[in-house]
């Protein structure tokens, strides 16, 4: 048995070992509620020793995870599969390093495609591996030592589902050694910074109305020391709420109909759209940058595990923003329509919680 199976398999996570290899250690979180953490970084501690854990999903989550997949379900097939196409024919052996949590079921349906691919057209498999990115502490060097001795000669392009104002996309090319270019391969970029983007669209992505019940149950990943594998826990109370397999299972069956020689049309590249998102936000008295959240998917996220105090929607009758709405009503957070903001949604933060 090798290390990373030995990692894999303590972890107890519900991802199928021949979709990827996890580098996560089990450790013991510093658990925290939403309000604890939020005092904890004001006080200066990373987010990245905490960890809230998570809720059973909401019914709101769950309707806009399903309607998610029933909407925008076949357009997602397309677009795992002119990325996962476009990776193959720019690379002689590219290897998917996606980050844990929202790259690693993109990156499991990419793994899936390219194996069923090789089966029919004898094109080359897609090693995937994920591991654990954190803005302010950087990517796992371990962990990508690890990936790195497994395939000498590959090239690394980093998985995620979608970006924001490109902080990740910032943390990789910041953390990772001089000789790994930060190759950042993305489903959706709204923010216009990834290497690789199947769309420029903000959409949602049906697992980022979900977290750990669409990810094998994995927590978000956190540090417990320096030069150590960044760890994860496995949220078991939500074992029975845990739908990953399922979701995997529909986008095989949604990247179905395509071939490796499909391509996707191309878009132009948004140009720094956050700005106009900052804008927006001073004028509502939110300063610091770390307190916006744009793309649908980040403010999804901002409603699920932080305490929003604002929500900015494009338009407030868009089907991708509906829950976010609910989200807002249900809690008391003032929601406010903006035609021009070039994101479907952000999420403001309440001032004084600086993740």
């Amino acid at each position: 048995m090798t290390a990373d199976s030995q990692i894999t398999e303590s972890l107890a996570h519900t991802l199928p070992p021949a979709d990827v290899t996890v580098h996560l250690r089990p450790a013991q979180a510093r658990l925290v509620s939403v309000a604890e953490k939020e005092a904890l970084i004001r006080s200066g501690v990373s987010y990245g020793e905490l960890l809230t854990p998570e809720k059973v999903p909401g019914e709101a989550q769950q309707e806009a995870f399903a309607q998610a997949l029933a909407r925008n379900g076949e357009r997602v097939g397309g677009l795992i599969a002119g990325l996962t196409a476009q990776l193959l024919r720019d690379y002689p052996r590219p290897v998917l390093v996606s980050l844990a949590r929202a790259g690693t079921p993109v990156g499991c349906a990419m793994r899936r495609l390219a194996r069923r691919w090789t089966r029919t057209f004898g094109t080359p498999e897609l090693p995937h591996h994920t591991l654990s990115i954190i803005r302010g502490v950087g990517i796992d060097r371990v962990a990508l030592a690890q990936v790195r001795a497994a395939h000498p000669g590959g090239t690394l392009i980093f998985v995620d589902g979608w970006t924001g104002k490109g902080s990740i996309f910032g943390t990789l090319a910041k953390s990772l050694p001089p000789e790994v270019p930060p190759v950042l391969a993305v489903l959706s970029d709204p923010a216009g910074v990834a290497t690789h983007a199947a769309t420029p669209d903000d959409l949602l992505l049906p697992h980022a109305a979900l977290n750990a019940t669409v990810c094998g149950l994995l927590s978000r990943t956190f540090v417990t020391g320096p030069h150590e594998l960044h760890a994860a826990r496995v949220e078991e109370e939500l074992r029975d709420w845990d739908v990953t397999a399922e979701y995997l299972s529909a986008l095989d069956a949604l990247t179905a109909p395509f071939g490796p020689d499909f391509v996707l049309p191309s878009s132009p590249r948004p140009v720094r759209p956050y700005q106009e998102v900052l804008r927006l936000a001073a004028e509502l008295g939110v300063h610091d940058p770390h307190l916006v959240k744009p793309s649908v998917g980040e403010a999804t996220r901002v409603f699920l595990r932080r305490q929003p105090a604002h929500l900015l929607l494009r338009d407030p009758d868009h089907p991708d923003t509906r829950h976010l709405a609910q989200l807002a009503d249900g809690a008391g957070i003032p929601t406010t329509a903006h035609p021009e903001l070039p994101y479907l949604a952000a999420a403001l933060i309440a001032p004084g919680d600086a993740e």
